[in-house]
């Protein structure tokens, strides 16, 4: 049994042959496809799937995340110092003295 294709020993195809009334068609009837349920239910599946993807990918992201006291760290005090014309002492646990307040001259102080 011969199962190869020769187009040689085919017959020619046309789909209006030679001599045929032309084909008539409404433009419903030349889509190629239609919509209907076959197509709603293909788009409720894939937003059911991408839904249950989003949940597990929510889920593993909560359970691999570190807890939330590891990762908070301490509130930061001020940096800025009391008194910036103060000069800088030996000893940092003791604050430095208090330096007299700065005249300006364009005041008249």
């Amino acid at each position: 049994m011969n199962t190869r294709f020769d187009p040689q020993e085919a017959e020619p195809r046309h789909p209006n042959p030679i001599g045929s009334p032309p084909v008539v068609e409404t433009a419903t009837e030349a889509r190629q496809g239609s919509w209907g349920a076959p197509v709603l239910k293909v788009l409720i599946a894939g937003l059911i799937l991408a839904m249950v993807a989003w949940a597990g990918a929510e889920w593993y992201g909560r359970s691999a995340a570190p807890p939330d006291e590891q990762t908070a760290t301490p509130p930061a005090g001020s940096t800025t110092p009391a008194n910036p014309n103060a000069p800088p002492t030996a000893n940092p646990s003791t604050p430095p003295a208090a330096a007299p307040p700065a005249t300006n001259s364009k005041s008249g102080n």
